[in-house]
C-alpha cells in the first residue's frame, strides 16, 4: 500500500457552514488545529515503517520540513514534547526572511530556509526530509497551486531514494472556493486529481488514483458542510465562523 487513508479519527457530525466565514479572521492556533497537527503525528507513527530508526516508531531518522508562519513553533514543539524528531532533523522554511532569522539565534541546532519552497528545493538544507507538511492558507485548486505542486517532486523523489518513504502533510482552505462560485466538493475532486498527476512520476510501479484519495461520491457531503474524514482528507473548522480546511495526509512508497 503506498498510501495511507485516516479512517481511525472519529468522523464528527456534518452541519452547514456559516454564511459570513471569513479566513482573513481564521487563525492557526486553536484546538481543532492543534488536533490537526497531532493528527499528523499519529499517522505517522501508524501508517510510515521507513522513516522511523527501528520498529518502536519513537524517532524519525529524517528530516521533518516545515512551512512556519507564525505558528509552525507549534508543530516543533509537539514534536520536540514527543521526542519523535532525529537531531538536528527539523528545517523551517518562510517567506519572511526577518521571521528566519529569528528562529534561527533562537534554534540554531536546526535547520532554516527564507524563501518560496517552490524556489529553494534544491537547498542544501532540505537533503534529509523525508516529510513535508505544506501547512498553507492556500486555497484548494488555485491556480498558482496547479503550477507550483508539482515542482515539489523532486523532493519526494530524493526522499523517496533515501528512505523508502515519503510523508506529505497538505492543509488547504476549503471553504473560500465559494467566492469564485465554485463548488467544495468538485474543486476538491479536481485537487485530489491534480495531486495524484503531479505525484505519479514519483511512483512508476505504483497506481494512484483521485478515488484513493478521496471517494467517489463525496462531492454532496462536502457541499452540505461536512467535517471529519473523507479518504485521505480529514476536513475540519478551526472556529465556529471559520473556514473548513482540508488537510490531505499520504504516506508514499
Amino acid at each position: 500500500m503506498n498510501i495511507f487513508f485516516d479512517i481511525n479519527l472519529r468522523v464528527a457530525e456534518a452541519y452547514p457552514m456559516p454564511p459570513l466565514s471569513d479566513r482573513q479572521h481564521d487563525a492557526f492556533d486553536n484546538p481543532a488545529k492543534m488536533a490537526c497537527r497531532t493528527g499528523n503525528l499519529r499517522v505517522l507513527r501508524e501508517a510510515a515503517f521507513l522513516l522511523w530508526e527501528d520498529g518502536d516508531r519513537k524517532r524519525l531518522r529524517c528530516d521533518w520540513c516545515e512551512l512556519m508562519g507564525e505558528t509552525g513553533l507549534l508543530t516543533l514543539d509537539l514534536l520536540e514534547g514527543e521526542g519523535a524528531l532525529a537531531p538536528g532533523g527539523f528545517v523551517g522554511i518562510d517567506l519572511d526572511s526577518a521571521r528566519i532569522d529569528g528562529f534561527r539565534q533562537r534554534r540554531p541546532d536546526l535547520k532554516w530556509v527564507a524563501g518560496n519552497l517552490y524556489e529553494r528545493l534544491d537547498a542544501p538544507e532540505l537533503a534529509n526530509v523525508g516529510i513535508l507538511n505544506l501547512d498553507e492558507y492556500g486555497e484548494v485548486g488555485n491556480h498558482s497551486a496547479q503550477v507550483d505542486f508539482p515542482l515539489i517532486r523532486g523532493l519526494v523523489k530524493r526522499g523517496l531514494d533515501n528512505f523508502g518513504e515519503f510523508a506529505l502533510f497538505w492543509n488547504q482552505d476549503l471553504d473560500s472556493v465559494v467566492r469564485r462560485r465554485q463548488g467544495c466538493g468538485q474543486t476538491l475532486c479536481r485537487h485530489a486529481e491534480m495531486v495524484c498527476d503531479a505525484l505519479k512520476a514519483c511512483l512508476p510501479r505504483r497506481e494512484l488514483t483521485s478515488e484513493m484519495l478521496l471517494p467517489k461520491g463525496s462531492e454532496q457531503a462536502i457541499d452540505s458542510g461536512f467535517v471529519g474524514v473523507l479518504g485521505a482528507f480529514e476536513i475540519y473548522r478551526g472556529s465556529i465562523r471559520g473556514h473548513r480546511m482540508a488537510n490531505l495526509r499520504v504516506i508514499l512508497r
